[in-house]
């Protein structure tokens, strides 16, 4: 009776680490599906802010921009952790302020220069990671890319 119970518990075992490298190598690609998703639904707002900015509806310019802050805080991973990256990041999250603050007072020239700098760190964030990602297929495998921290060095940092 006793041999029966240690088999599952030896096939158990013998799984363990086959488990632990598959979910190890979901880790990534589970980060990745988050961030699209979140950047999905940045998209999504972005297009109906701008919509809302033109016919200047205040109120829901004033949605948008909470919806695309709460979205960019709740991102829990971050592509680069380089300074420009990180500044594209605050500007952002300011603009998305500054954007709601406007709407609230009903401000459309505000309303305007507030979204027109919310476009702008997003289009020059997009441009850093493209080209992030060129630097890193260009240099040899394991090189560090340019500007960036290792995993290691972040976490040392904090």
């Amino acid at each position: 009776m006793q041999e029966t119970c240690t088999r599952p518990r030896n096939g158990i075992r013998k799984a363990l680490p086959a488990l632990a490298v598959l979910a190890l190598a979901a880790a990534p690609a589970t980060a990745q599906q988050d961030l699209s998703n979140l950047m999905r639904q940045k998209l999504d707002r972005a297009q109906g802010l701008f919509e809302a900015v033109v016919l200047a509806r205040f109120p829901a310019v004033e949605r948008h921009a909470g919806d695309l802050l709460r979205i960019s805080e709740q991102s829990t991973w971050t592509p680069l952790t380089t300074t420009p990256y990180l500044r594209y990041a605050g500007e952002f999250q300011e603009a998305a302020r500054s954007l709601g603050r406007a709407a609230s007072a009903r401000d459309i020239d505000e309303v305007s220069s507030a979204y027109m700098t919310l476009t702008s760190s997003c289009v020059q964030c997009h441009r850093l990671l493209r080209e992030s990602r060129r630097a890193r297929h260009d240099r040899p495998p394991g090189a560090q890319a340019p500007g960036t921290r290792s995993a290691r060095a972040a976490r040392t940092a904090e």
